[in-house]
């Protein structure tokens, strides 16, 4: 007798097949909450370091502020000190200016200006230029290059004269192009530097006037006994009214 074994597939219940799905939602559930939950801790941790960080930078830059405002402190303090140690200027009188080359120059004429009181006056020098520039620009007139010096040298020559006095300097023009004559005060000048030309038989001299102006006395004889006197009976400068 032949048994025949039968094989029957049991199928799952329905509370079976209903339970699986809920188990994998709250596994999921799970996974998601403790996913939030360490989000959430290292935001929590992140916030916490920032603030940290944050209160460190203002703690740090509260300290820069204070070093910056006490170097400022001492830097008002050492200005002031500075300012305080400095002499005090003398106040310029109102009104006051100091006379320059236009105030002592008279044009149209080289004959001594009327109302001019100069007293007795004592003469050093009085003459035109040194006649030995003339002969040497001549010498070398022949180059193109010299021409214009030559020139030049021959118009002084001709036209320009020189007053050295115990009182003043004067500087005589006659040249068709300008008539003038300049009568500068020796207590108007400041300063006076002569240079020699010539192998040291005249030289170039420049005085400054006490407003900072100069006159030029080009080709000068003696120039270095007429720099000497200039220097023995000039004023004294005056940086306040100079500036006027």
């Amino acid at each position: 007798m032949q048994v025949i074994a039968s094989h029957r597939t049991i199928a799952p219940s329905r509370a079976a097949l209903a339970s699986k799905p809920v188990r994998s939602l709250r596994r999921a559930s799970g996974s998601v909450a403790r996913r939030s939950a360490d989000r959430v801790i290292l935001s929590t941790r992140a916030m916490a370091e920032e603030g940290a960080a944050d209160d460190d930078f203002e703690s740090r830059l509260g300290a820069l502020r204070g070093k910056r405002s006490k170097r400022s402190a001492e830097d008002v303090a050492a200005k002031t000190a500075v300012k305080d140690a400095e002499p005090v200027k003398k106040a310029t009188p109102s009104g006051q200016r100091r006379k320059g080359v236009a105030d002592f120059t008279t044009v149209g004429s080289v004959e001594e200006p009327a109302g001019a009181n100069w007293g007795s006056e004592t003469v050093v020098y009085e003459g035109p230029p040194a006649r030995g520039e003339i002969i040497a620009n001549v010498a070398m007139s022949w180059t193109i290059v010299w021409l214009p010096l030559t020139i030049s040298a021959i118009g002084r020559g001709l036209w320009s004269g020189y007053r050295i006095t115990d009182k003043r300097v004067s500087v005589l023009s006659t040249s068709p192009l300008r008539t003038e004559r300049i009568d500068v005060p020796l207590k108007e000048i400041t300063d006076v530097i002569a240079i020699g030309r010539g192998v040291g038989l005249w030289g170039d001299m420049v005085i400054t006037l006490k407003n900072g102006e100069k006159v030029e006395l080009r080709s000068m004889p003696d120039f270095k006994d007429i720099e000497k006197h200039i220097k023995s009976n000039m004023g004294t400068a005056d940086p306040e009214l100079a500036k006027l």
